[in-house]
């Protein structure tokens, strides 16, 4: 969609400005499964299945009522799933709406917040979205996230494990590296694409 001038007058400066985010090609082929989008080969397991059709039968009515807003139930079965509390626990309406609470919450700090030049497409429009400072780390000749680069003065790191679009992982080592090196610090492990082979930093919390 192509707004006319007239129409962007209604956008605040920051928007009118910004660099939108631009998703991976989005092929329309029937039965291709995106693995960009993290979408699954196979089908949900039988207990999901049974577990969809039981809140639809016997419990239907709570459909129309307002959710929890705490997602409690949700929240205790990650941690339970993840071996983590309750309170190491937030939910949002997907990942792209909590990285925007953590760039806000977080992020806008006197110095940079740090990530990779070759990363997740979203974090440059957030951080132009939000005013955060920040500096791109060059990966290394191998396309890989080296833990010494990011032992500097900064305002926050963020950094998707596996990356994206390199798919290079991380070693827990040199996560944890980058943990010491900046106590001070909020460090973001994105893990959106960590079950097609990287170890989780969760247990480093």
């Amino acid at each position: 969609m192509t707004l006319s001038t007239a129409q962007m007058r209604f956008w605040s400066p920051e928007v009118r400005e910004l660099e939108p985010y631009v998703p991976g090609e989005q092929p329309k082929i029937q039965n291709l499964l995106k693995l960009n989008t993290n979408e699954n080969p196979y089908p949900p397991s039988p207990k999901v299945v049974d577990a969809v059709q039981a809140v639809l039968t016997q419990q239907a009515d709570a459909l129309r009522l307002y959710p929890d807003p705490d997602a409690t139930a949700l929240k205790q079965a990650i941690a339970k799933q993840q071996h983590i509390e309750v309170s190491q626990v937030f939910v949002g309406n997907g990942s792209d709406e909590v990285l925007a609470h953590i760039f806000k919450a977080f992020f806008l700090q006197d110095e940079p917040i740090l990530y990779p030049d070759i990363t997740y497409s979203f974090y440059p429009v957030y951080s132009q979205f939000f005013g955060t400072k920040t500096k791109e780390i060059p990966l290394n000749e191998n396309f890989e996230i080296e833990a010494k680069d990011y032992i500097q003065p900064n305002g926050g790191i963020v950094i998707t494990n596996p990356n994206a679009p390199t798919s290079i992982a991380m070693g827990l080592p040199d996560i944890e590296q980058i943990l010491k090196a900046n106590p001070d610090r909020v460090v973001v492990i994105d893990e959106a694409y960590v079950d097609f082979g990287a170890e989780s930093a969760v247990g480093l919390v």
